[in-house]
C-alpha cells in the first residue's frame, strides 16, 4: 500500500479518496500542495471533509449532481471550484469514481483532478496577446520556418489591403514592389540567418498596386532544439510619417511669403553640395530687387509683400528646373546653379534675371519700376564652404549696386568685366539682326574668278560688323558668340534676306549680278521651316532660287540626321544650288559626296596652301579633281594666294578659284562696281 501511495505522490494530478460520509481518507502530495494541506497532516487523527474545500454553490453541485451520479453510474466528470485552506479559489477538472465492494456496493469515492489555474492563465495570456496583436497599429505577420504566412493582424490588412484569408499559406514575396534588386533580399536573408534579426526600410506594394515605404523588423523564433520555427515581421507604414516630416521641413525651410526655400534651406543645400567628395562647380547669384524701402513707405507692408510675391514668381519662371531659388531677406533672393562651368551661360542667366526684374509692375494702379543688381560667386573657385560662398556673392552684389544698379558683377572683377562685355555684345548682335536695325552689320562679297582668264565668275557673301560705337568687330569674335547663343539662326537669315535685297536692287538698277554663295550654319540646317522660309524669301524679292548658291560646311554633317538630308534635297528641288564648303578637312568626305545632293565642291584653303611645297599634296588633289569631274561636280579652290598655286590648280583641272591673289572681301557696292567694270572692259 505504501508503494502505491508513492506512485500516487509522483503524479502531478490531484488525487483524493473519500468514504461514504465524504470524509477524506487519502490525498496525494499534489492535492495537499494545491489545497494548502501540510504533508504531515493525519486525516485519521484530524479528519477533513469535502465540504471543507468548497463553498455552498460548489458543494451543492457535488451533493446534488456529482455524488448521486457516481452512486448510480459509478463516474462523474466536470469542472468545479475548490477552496484552499487560505481561501484561494482553484478551478479543477475533476473526475469522481466509485469504490465498490464484492457485492457491488459503493464503499467510497476517489477524485482525480487537474489544477486548471495554469491553463486558464495561459488562455488569459493568449487572449491578451490576441487583443494586443489585433489592436496594435503596426502590421504583424507570422510565418513558419519556410516563410509561409500563418497569421496576420488587422493592421496588416489595413496597411496592405490583403485579408488574412487571402494571404494564408503564401510567402511575403507577393508584396514586393520591384524597387529592390535581388541582392537586397539576399542580404536580408543572410542577416536573418546569422543574427536572427533584420530591420530596415523596404518598398512594398499594396493590393491596390500603390508602392509605399515601410519600416520592417523581422525576428526568428527558435524552438528548444535551437531550430527556427517561426518568423515574426512587424511592419510600420512610413507614408504618413514621411508626409509629416515633409510638412515640418516645409515649415522650417520654406519662406512663407513666396513659397521658395529660405536661408536655412540654402545653407543646408550648399553644405550638402560642397560637402561631396567630388564637388562639382556651382554658381551662386545673389539678387537685390532694388530699393524696396520706398515701396513699403508708399504702399505699406502689404504692398511690399505683393510686389515680392510677383517678382519671386518671375524668378521662378526664369529658374525652372535647372536652377534653385531661395529668399534670404526682404528684397534679396539667391539663385543656385549646379554643374556650372560655362561662365557665359552664367552671365547670360544674370542678364535675363535683371531684365525680368526691370519689367514694370502695377501696384494699386501705379506702375513700379525697380533697378535690380546681382552678384555671382563660383565654387570651388571663390569659396569651398557655404558661408564664405554666400558672403562672396553678396560682396559682388554690393559692387553691382555701387556701380549704378541694373547690372551684375562676378566676385572676380576680371571675369565680371569680360562677361559683361560679352553679354552686351550678344545683346547688341541680337538687336542688329532685327529687320530694320542699323547697328553696322554689312554684307561683304569676295569674288570667285575663272582661273583660265581671271574674270569674275561669282561671289561669296561674307558678314562684317562695323559697330557705330565699338568700331569694327572681328567675325572671329561675334560669329562664335552667335553660335553659342543660337543667334546664328537669326544672323544667317539676316544675311540671306539682305543678299536677296541686294540682288533685287541690283536687278532694278540694271545690273545683273552673277550667282552669289551664302553660308548656312549647322544650326540653321536643323530648323524645321528652313526650306519654306528660303523659298518664301526669294519669292518675296522676286528672285529665281537658281541665282543663289547655299554653302554648307563639311564639319556640319557629323552625325548627319536623315531629316537634314531631306531638307537639303528639298532646297535643291526648290532650285537652289548646293555647295560643300571646306572639302578635305573632315573624315568622311567621300561619304558625303555620295549622300549629299551637291552641285559644287569647294577645296579647303589648307589643301591649297601646300600644293607648291608638297608634291604628294598636288598628286592627291589631282586625283580628287579627277574624281569630282567624274561625279559631275563643279569645283572651286579657296585660299589662292600665289600665281604658282593658281597655275598648278588650273593645270590639274580646277576652273574656278577664290583668294587674296585675286580679290579680298569688299563691300557690296565695290563688288558691283568691280564686276561691271570688268564686264564693260571685256566687251
Amino acid at each position: 500500500m505504501n508503494r502505491q501511495r508513492q506512485f500516487l505522490d509522483l503524479t502531478g494530478d490531484f488525487i483524493a479518496s473519500l468514504d461514504r460520509d465524504y470524509r477524506i481518507e487519502f490525498m496525494n502530495r499534489s492535492g495537499r500542495r494545491m489545497l494548502g494541506i501540510g504533508m504531515d497532516h493525519d486525516f485519521h487523527a484530524n479528519p477533513m471533509y469535502a465540504n471543507d474545500f468548497h463553498d455552498d454553490d460548489n458543494l451543492h453541485i457535488l451533493q446534488e449532481e456529482a455524488f448521486p451520479q457516481v452512486l448510480s453510474t459509478g463516474c462523474w466528470n466536470g469542472t468545479i471550484l475548490f477552496r484552499s485552506l487560505d481561501g484561494s479559489a482553484i478551478p479543477v477538472s475533476l473526475r469522481v469514481l466509485a469504490h465498490l465492494d464484492e457485492k457491488g456496493r459503493v464503499t467510497g469515492l476517489t477524485g482525480v483532478g487537474q489544477d486548471l489555474r495554469l491553463q486558464q492563465a495561459l488562455r488569459t495570456q493568449e487572449a491578451m496577446a490576441d487583443r494586443i496583436l489585433d489592436s496594435t497599429i503596426e502590421g504583424i505577420m507570422v510565418t513558419d520556418s519556410g516563410a509561409r504566412i500563418q497569421r496576420v493582424n488587422p493592421a496588416f490588412t489595413q496597411i496592405t489591403g490583403y485579408t488574412a484569408e487571402e494571404v494564408q499559406g503564401l510567402t511575403p514575396r507577393f508584396l514586393r514592389s520591384n524597387h529592390h534588386e535581388q541582392d537586397f533580399y539576399e542580404q536580408m536573408n543572410a542577416t536573418l540567418s546569422e543574427h536572427g534579426r533584420w530591420q530596415g526600410e523596404v518598398w512594398n506594394r499594396r493590393k491596390s498596386g500603390e508602392v509605399y515605404l515601410q519600416w520592417m523588423s523581422i525576428s526568428a523564433l527558435r524552438g528548444q532544439e535551437g531550430k527556427v520555427t517561426h518568423y515574426v515581421s512587424v511592419l510600420h507604414d512610413l507614408t504618413e510619417m514621411r508626409a509629416k516630416e515633409a510638412e515640418i521641413e516645409q515649415l522650417a525651410f520654406t519662406d512663407p511669403l513666396t513659397g521658395v526655400g529660405n536661408r536655412h534651406k540654402l545653407i543646408q543645400t550648399l553644405n550638402h553640395e560642397l560637402g561631396e567628395e567630388d564637388t562639382k562647380p556651382l554658381a551662386l547669384m545673389c539678387v537685390d530687387l532694388g530699393q524696396l524701402s520706398p515701396i513699403n513707405d508708399r504702399f505699406g507692408m502689404r504692398g511690399g509683400d505683393q510686389l515680392i510675391r510677383c517678382l519671386s514668381q518671375r524668378l521662378r519662371e526664369l529658374t525652372g528646373s535647372a536652377l534653385q531659388l531661395f529668399r534670404l531677406t526682404g528684397d534679396e533672393f539667391v539663385i543656385l546653379q549646379l554643374n556650372s562651368c560655362d561662365l557665359t551661360d552664367i552671365a547670360r542667366q544674370a542678364v535675363r534675371c535683371i531684365q525680368l526684374l526691370q519689367q514694370p509692375v502695377t501696384l494699386d494702379g501705379e506702375i513700379i519700376r525697380l533697378s535690380p543688381s546681382a552678384g555671382i560667386a563660383l565654387a570651388p573657385k571663390d569659396a569651398s564652404d557655404a558661408d564664405t560662398l554666400l558672403a562672396s556673392a553678396q560682396t559682388a552684389m554690393t559692387a553691382a549696386k555701387q556701380s549704378g544698379r541694373d547690372s551684375y558683377r562676378f566676385y572676380d572683377e576680371a571675369i565680371s568685366s569680360a562677361m559683361w562685355h560679352r553679354l552686351m555684345l550678344e545683346q547688341q548682335l541680337m538687336l542688329a539682326t532685327q529687320p530694320d536695325a542699323d547697328l553696322g552689320l554689312k554684307l561683304y562679297l569676295q569674288p570667285k574668278v575663272s582661273l583660265p582668264d581671271g574674270q569674275i565668275a561669282g561671289a561669296e557673301v561674307l558678314l562684317r560688323w562695323e559697330h557705330p560705337e565699338k568700331g569694327l568687330i572681328s567675325p572671329a569674335e561675334f560669329i562664335p558668340l552667335a553660335e553659342e547663343s543660337r543667334l546664328i539662326v537669326a544672323l544667317d537669315r539676316w544675311v540671306f534676306a539682305r543678299s536677296c535685297r541686294l540682288l533685287q536692287e541690283s536687278t532694278a538698277a540694271g545690273y545683273q549680278l552673277p550667282r552669289i554663295s551664302i553660308n548656312l550654319s549647322a544650326k540653321q540646317l536643323q530648323e524645321p521651316d528652313l526650306v519654306e522660309w528660303c523659298a518664301n524669301t526669294v519669292k518675296r524679292f522676286g528672285l529665281d532660287p537658281g541665282c543663289i548658291e547655299l554653302e554648307i560646311t563639311e564639319t556640319a554633317f557629323i552625325n548627319l540626321a536623315d531629316t537634314v538630308l531631306e531638307r537639303l534635297q528639298a532646297l535643291r528641288n526648290t532650285g537652289f544650288s548646293l555647295a560643300l564648303d571646306d572639302f578635305g578637312t573632315g573624315y568622311s568626305s567621300l561619304t558625303y559626296l555620295r549622300r549629299l545632293p551637291l552641285d559644287v565642291v569647294k577645296i579647303d584653303r589648307d589643301f591649297v596652301a601646300d600644293l607648291c611645297q608638297d608634291e604628294r599634296a598636288a598628286t592627291l588633289l589631282q586625283g580628287v579633281m579627277q574624281l569630282l569631274d567624274k561625279l559631275d561636280f563643279s569645283v572651286v579652290a579657296e585660299g589662292i594666294e600665289t600665281t604658282e598655286q593658281s597655275a598648278l590648280l588650273h593645270n590639274i583641272g580646277c576652273q574656278v578659284g577664290q583668294g587674296f591673289l585675286f580679290h579680298r572681301p569688299m563691300p557690296a557696292d565695290e563688288f558691283i562696281a568691280l564686276y561691271y567694270h570688268e564686264a564693260s572692259s571685256s566687251c
